[in-house]
C-alpha cells in the first residue's frame, strides 16, 4: 500500500522557527525524503540593524505585537532585527529600546517621563546610552583674568535652573541631576523592582531640547553591566571619561565652560588582561586664557600659591577622587608599576591636574603630567558641592573666587585614561 504523507504546517513561534514532525496517514514515520525538516530555533539576542538603531531578534509576528520595527533580518533569516523608539510617557520594558524627542525648541510634553522596568527578575543594571543628549545648559560662570569679580556665593553657578535629567533608582541610589550637552555620556544603575522614572524637565523656551537614549538591560552576573554602585563603566585599554556638561566635542574651551552642580558618583574602570595600573591624562592641556586646558575644580587653599593643582586635605568642596594615586613626572618621580609611592594620595583640584612631587598641599603648575593608580578595582569618584566660591576682594583672589584667573575653578574635567602593563 501507497504512504501518502500529510501536509506539513511550518510555524513561527516565540523563540524561532518550529517545524512539524512529518507522519504517513497510517501514523508510521515518513522516509528520508522528508528527513530536512527540522526544528530550529533562535534566542532572542541583540542584532544589529540596517538602521542607525541596533534591536532585538524576533519573529516578525513577534516584533508586530511587541510594537516594534523591523530593520534588517538575524539569525540567518529566520528573525528579523526588531527595533523599539518611544516618546514621552511611555513604558517599557523591552532590552535595547530607545528613548527619542527629535529637535525641538517646544516639547509638547513636559514634564517628559519614561518609566522604565526591568523585563526580568533576573535584571540587575540598567544602562542609558546617550546616543544625542541636548537641553539648556545650566548656569554659567565666567572666569576672568583681571578685576572686578562678582562678590558672595555662587550659588546658581552650576544649576540646572532651567532644564534637567535624572533617574529615580527607589531601594538604590538615583542618578545626579544633569542638563546641558551630554551626547556620548552614558549612566548605569541598580535595577529597582518597583521600576525607574527618567524624568525631563523643561522650563522657558528659546533652547534645543533633542535626546536619543539607548536603553539596555543586563542580567545578573553580567560583566557588561558593571560593578554594583558606578554609575559609569568603561572598557578596554584606553579611552576618555569627562564630568556631565563637558563640550567634548570642541577644541577650545571658553571661560564659560562650567561643570554641573550637586554632583557625587562613582566612575570603574575594567581591569583588562595583563593590565595592572591605571594612568590620567588631560585631554587639552590649554595654551591661552581663554583656551583653557580640560582640568579646573574649586578654589585654592594652600597659602601663597597661585594658580596650582591641590590634592588631599587641600581638596574639600570640588575634586577628584583617585584612590591610592601617584604623580606621573619627570624621574625620579616617574610612576612604575608594582613599585608604590610613599606620597600616595586620593584627591586633586585646583587649576591643573597634577600632584606635588613632594610633601605638602601646593601641586603641578601645567598640566604636563598624568596621574597613576595601582589600587583595584580601578575606579574614580567626582564630588562638587551646591555652590561655588565667588567672594571677591581688591585683587583677584584665586583663594577665594574660582572665576579668578585661568583656567577656572568651574570647568569640570575631561581625561584620557590608558591601563598599565603589568
Amino acid at each position: 500500500m501507497k504512504h501518502f504523507p500529510t501536509l506539513v504546517l511550518v510555524t513561527i513561534i516565540g523563540l524561532g522557527v518550529e517545524v512539524s514532525s512529518v507522519t504517513s496517514r497510517n501514523g508510521t514515520r515518513a522516509g528520508k525524503l522528508f528527513s530536512i525538516f527540522q526544528v530550529v530555533t533562535f534566542p532572542n539576542a541583540p542584532c544589529v540593524g540596517s538602521s542607525t538603531r541596533n534591536g532585538t531578534c524576533f519573529t516578525s509576528d513577534e516584533c508586530s505585537s511587541r510594537g516594534g520595527t523591523s530593520a534588517g533580518i538575524c539569525a540567518q533569516g529566520y528573525g528579523v532585527c526588531c527595533t523599539f523608539t518611544v516618546a514621552c510617557g511611555a513604558t517599557i520594558s523591552q532590552n535595547c529600546t530607545y528613548l527619542v524627542q527629535e529637535a525641538t525648541t517646544n516639547p509638547s510634553t513636559n514634564p517628559c517621563t519614561f518609566t522604565i522596568c526591568k523585563q526580568s527578575s533576573d535584571i540587575c543594571r540598567i544602562r542609558l546610552d546617550f546616543t544625542t543628549f541636548s537641553i539648556a545648559g545650566p548656569a554659567v560662570g565666567t572666569t576672568s583674568a583681571g578685576d572686578p569679580i562678582p562678590e558672595g556665593k555662587g550659588g546658581s553657578i552650576g544649576d540646572c535652573n532651567v532644564d534637567s535629567f535624572s533617574v529615580t533608582a527607589p531601594g538604590y541610589k538615583s542618578s545626579p541631576v544633569v542638563c546641558g550637552f551630554n551626547s556620548g555620556q552614558h549612566m548605569i544603575l541598580d535595577a529597582s523592582s518597583f521600576c525607574h522614572k527618567a524624568t525631563f524637565d523643561f522650563t522657558g523656551t528659546g533652547s534645543t531640547r533633542q535626546f536619543d537614549i539607548k536603553v539596555t538591560q543586563y542580567n545578573c552576573g553580567d560583566e557588561r553591566g558593571g560593578p554594583k554602585g558606578c554609575l559609569q563603566y568603561f572598557t578596554g585599554a584606553s579611552g576618555k571619561v569627562a564630568s556631565y556638561n563637558f563640550p567634548t566635542t570642541s577644541s577650545t574651551l571658553s571661560s564659560t565652560v562650567t561643570h554641573l552642580s550637586s554632583q557625587c558618583y562613582t566612575m570603574c574602570f575594567r581591569q583588562e588582561l595583563g593590565k595592572c595600573a591605571i594612568c590620567f591624562t588631560v585631554v587639552s592641556k590649554g595654551s591661552a586664557a581663554i583656551d583653557q586646558g580640560s582640568f579646573g575644580l574649586s578654589v585654592l587653599s594652600a597659602p601663597g600659591a597661585d594658580v596650582t593643582a591641590l590634592q588631599d586635605s587641600g581638596c574639600t568642596s570640588d575634586y577628584l577622587e583617585i584612590p591610592g594615586s601617584e604623580q606621573d613626572g619627570a624621574p625620579p618621580n616617574a610612576f612604575a608599576v608594582g613599585v608604590t609611592d610613599a606620597l600616595g594620595h586620593d584627591r586633586v583640584c585646583g587649576r591643573f591636574f597634577g600632584y606635588s612631587s613632594v610633601a605638602g598641599l601646593v601641586g603641578a603648575a601645567n598640566n604636563d603630567e598624568s596621574i597613576c593608580t595601582q589600587q583595584r578595582p580601578f575606579r574614580m569618584i567626582f564630588k562638587t558641592d551646591a555652590d561655588e566660591s565667588t567672594i571677591g576682594g581688591t585683587m583677584n583672589d584665586v583663594h577665594t573666587n574660582e572665576l579668578a584667573k585661568f583656567p577656572g575653578g568651574i570647568i569640570g574635567f575631561h581625561l584620557h585614561y590608558a591601563l598599565q602593563d603589568c
